[in-house]
């Protein structure tokens, strides 16, 4: 009697710590009630998780700049990189080793990515959760990985956030634009894609050389025939290669003073990653001034108030 009564205890704690959560793509993932370990899967999941619980995290899933961590919340800077899950390469016993109480991935829901997490979370045996990483879920997301966090508070900070720079009047014009990553800004990305979304909320239409993938590989010439009205790019070095390079000045957005590089610190204000940083470059292309953006966001979102020096440096060589 006294055992039955034993593993009824055991039985009815296992079941008052955990919870039964559907993620985006509808899987239904026993989650610990109280979670101290999470490992990001990749690099949109990183970014959401330090704004969010940064204490929470293990580390990230890759190479994050001396400059970034220099303009991050104390607890997100020191954390060290770990093998990163949406990669290539099985980590599943790397994985292990950290012993995570929780695994999440944040991006494109779609039945490879959710196999992903199915598989993950086999593989590893630590719960593994996919959430919607779509631009105007934002605010969503927020409040409920806050919920499963118990971070409800900051969640709902960052979540009135992200809906006030959702609901910005947009400008009334709709440019063509060209965004490329890349050293040489010849790596262009498709339309309709995560990594374009930003020109999509904002009704741009995106230009690409014809091809497959989200980034499709290009050169000045195919650019100065796809004429575009505006140029961004993501790469830092692409100041010098636009006011150095004679091939780059016949193309024409770039005469007209309309070519870009956007900030790069601690994120990409455009994407790279996909995260919740795109939000910040919704606001720069809608029109708003630079400097505020830096300063709110920065502060708001990544847990860390800018000095002038910093804040200088987020903003070096960006054209208004």
């Amino acid at each position: 009697m006294r055992r039955a009564i034993l593993i009824l205890a055991v039985m009815w704690s296992a079941a008052a710590g955990a919870a039964e959560v559907v993620d985006s793509a509808g899987r239904i993932v026993q989650v610990p009630d109280r979670i101290a370990h999470i490992v990001p899967a990749g690099p949109p999941a990183s970014v959401l998780l330090e704004a969010l619980a940064p204490d929470l995290m293990i580390g990230w899933p890759s190479p994050l700049p001396d400059a970034a961590r220099a303009i991050l919340a104390p607890e997100a800077a020191k954390l060290p990189q770990i093998p990163r899950l949406t990669g290539r390469e099985d980590v599943s016993e790397a994985i292990k080793a950290l012993h995570p109480d929780l695994i999440l991935d944040y991006g494109t829901v779609s039945p490879r990515y959710a196999e992903l997490a199915q598989k993950t979370q086999e593989h590893t045996g630590t719960p593994t959760l996919l959430l919607d990483g779509a631009l105007d879920k934002i605010p969503e997301t927020f409040r409920r990985l806050g919920a499963i966090l118990h971070r409800d508070d900051r969640a709902e900070t960052l979540a009135r956030f992200a809906e006030a720079l959702l609901s910005l009047p947009a400008s009334t014009a709709h440019p063509r634009v060209l965004y490329a990553r890349g050293a040489d800004g010849l790596t262009v990305a498709a339309p309709g894609t995560d990594v374009t979304a930003v020109f999509t909320r904002l009704g741009w239409q995106v230009l690409a050389p014809d091809g497959e993938g989200t980034f499709r590989t290009s050169s000045i010439e195919a650019i100065k025939a796809l004429d575009p009205d505006v140029l961004i790019f993501s790469n830092p070095a692409m100041h010098d290669a636009l006011a150095d390079s004679d091939a780059w000045k016949t193309v024409r957005a770039v005469r007209d003073g309309h070519a870009l590089v956007s900030p790069a610190l601690p994120f990409g204000w455009v994407e790279e990653p996909p995260s919740i940083n795109r939000l910040i470059g919704l606001a720069w292309l809608e029109g708003r001034d630079p400097v505020t953006v830096a300063a709110l966001s920065n502060s708001i979102v990544y847990g860390h108030v800018l000095t002038p020096a910093e804040r200088d440096g987020v903003l070096a060589g960006i054209q208004p």
